[in-house]
């Protein structure tokens, strides 16, 4: 049986099918490149423009550490430059007590200068009073030594009570208390040093800070 021959028409339309098929796929595969190549230099972009960032960021932070530590720096300077004339201020002070040894004889200095050293050790500050009750020598460091007793017991007292009671609540507060109690401690152990020296040397000289107090009369 003899095949039926095709529309001329048909067959022109579907040849134009075929070819605008075959154009679609060539078109695809010439897209195929380009759109790689263009995600490709998309990506590349934004890496760099990632890198961009990065080194921008660490730029400002290196300039806000720098800031930081110019800030850091000069308080510390300050702070050290404060601390200095404290302690300028505290030695000032400390060097500027009174020196009163024009005002006795010198006999009476060798004659009871081991009873005023003895005078600052403690309940022996009796023996100056009751060894040498007429040398104004031994009274006058006997009354600086009772002052430092006194004063040193008084804050040893209230000092031990504050400390008890924070230790109570915070042991870490209690030991930072307990740093400065022992500092401040040593403050006045300084002053006792600076006594018994001032006596050993023949010295009448007020202790810094308390040594114009008088407990005892001096005028005897």
């Amino acid at each position: 049986m003899a095949r039926k021959k095709k529309d001329p028409i048909i067959e022109e339309l579907e040849q134009a099918e075929k070819d605008v098929a075959n154009e679609a796929k060539e078109k695809k595969a010439e897209s195929k490149p380009k759109a790689k190549s263009k995600a490709k230099s998309q990506t590349k972009a934004k890496v760099e423009e990632t890198k961009t960032k990065v080194e921008e960021t660490k730029t400002e932070a290196k300039q806000a550490a720098s800031e930081l530590s110019d800030v850091a720096s000069k308080k510390a300077a300050e702070a050290k430059e404060e601390a200095k004339e404290k302690a300028d201020l505290l030695a000032e002070k400390w060097n500027s007590a009174e020196d009163k040894t024009a005002e006795f004889e010198k006999k009476d200095i060798e004659a009871n200068k081991y009873f005023s050293i003895l005078g600052y050790f403690g309940l022996l500050v009796l023996l100056p009073l009751i060894f040498a009750p007429k040398s104004k020598f031994a009274r006058f460091h006997a009354n600086q030594s009772l002052v430092l007793n006194v004063v040193t017991l008084t804050y040893w007292f209230f000092a031990g009570c504050i400390l008890a009671i924070i230790f109570l609540s915070s042991k870490f507060f209690g030991f930072l208390f307990l740093l400065l109690f022992l500092v401040l401690s040593l403050f006045f152990f300084v002053m006792w040093v600076q006594g018994i020296a001032n006596a050993a040397d023949g010295k009448a000289r007020n202790l810094p800070f308390i040594g114009t107090w008088e407990l005892l009369d001096l005028d005897d």
